[in-house]
């Protein structure tokens, strides 16, 4: 038969013609577009389904409906890509793990605890005994990069001064030639290549589901600005995101055990309180923080030696 043949095999589940090209298949055989859109599973199960695993989650899909139609959005929580958001009903105890109207709704009882990290620290930790919060390093780690940073300010200021001064001399040239010459200055141009102490924060459920048994899911960390890195900046960005996924941990409660107990760190605020707060460091906390640079490699020892002698007047 040639490719556009009209004899195309009728699905094995509920009989309608199956696409030509590109078919999913199920055991080996093509099923329809209609049952396609149903399939809402984790990675690699419809790979290890018969024919009649598949049957049996078509008739749970199929019942699911009642749940997808008394399902009403309350609350969104995004990850930064495509659909890619945890979505809760609180009123009526429902959820979905995507921002999807197709996709299967789970009961409150389906989620059994969940885990939020800082790559693989805990944030948040949520069962039936309450929700633990945990104090965050990573505040204190960012803190602890202010003299780099402060160091790289001085370098990009004296970069900029060169920059203008140099303009200020090629004024009364083309502006091919200064083009030129700025391109040249350019690969002098200081970069601050501090990256975030971690790379993501990480959301895992635990499921008592027929087909989800877990869900992850990933959210960037905050990073610094490359030409105008600050710690205050950086750990509002910080405290703006551990805020939002205590409020996430806060309404997968609701799901767990409504109303019971929140211990440790108070508050996710609490976490990423503003760098200095209550005033500069004393002079023995700032050398501290330049021992740490040093023991981590980030200053040399001529470095640490300078900024010691001139923060004891020495």
């Amino acid at each position: 038969m040639g490719l556009f043949s009209n004899n195309k095999k009728p699905c094995p589940i509920c009989g309608n013609a199956t696409p030509r090209l590109l078919p999913t298949k199920v055991e080996g055989v093509p099923i329809c577009k209609e049952c396609d859109k149903k399939i809402d599973l984790p990675n690699g199960v419809l790979d290890s389904m018969t024919l009649d695993d598949f049957r049996r989650y078509i008739d749970f899909y199929n019942k699911n409906q009642v749940l997808r139609e008394r399902f009403h959005p309350e609350y969104r929580f995004g990850f930064g890509a495509f659909n890619t958001q945890l979505v809760l009903d609180v009123t009526n105890g429902l959820f979905r793990l995507k921002d999807d109207e197709s996709t299967i709704v789970f009961e409150k009882s389906a989620l059994k605890s969940f885990r939020i990290t800082e790559d693989k620290e805990p944030l948040f930790t949520g069962t039936a005994a309450g929700l633990v919060c945990a104090e965050s390093k990573n505040p204190e780690r960012v803190r602890l990069l202010a003299p780099r940073i402060e160091q790289f300010k001085l370098q990009r200021s004296d970069y900029e001064r060169i920059m203008q001064a140099e303009r200020v001399q090629y004024l009364d040239r083309t502006n091919e030639e200064w083009r030129e010459r700025e391109r040249e200055l350019e690969f002098h141009k200081p970069e601050f290549r501090e990256s975030s102490p971690f790379r993501q924060f990480v959301v895992e459920l635990e499921l008592d589901h027929p087909y989800w048994k877990a869900y992850r899911n990933e959210l960037d960390a905050p990073e610094f600005d490359e030409d105008y890195p600050s710690v205050d900046s950086f750990l509002h960005k910080y405290d703006e995101k551990v805020n939002e996924l205590h409020t996430l941990a806060h309404n997968l409660m609701q799901f767990i055990a409504p109303g019971a107990p929140e211990t440790g760190a108070a508050s996710a605020a609490q976490t990423a309180a503003p760098a200095q707060a209550g005033g500069a460091p004393s002079t023995v906390e700032e050398l501290k923080q330049y021992k740490s640079l040093l023991d981590a490699g980030v200053i040399t020892e001529e470095e640490f030696a300078a900024k010691k002698r001139q923060l004891l007047g020495i």
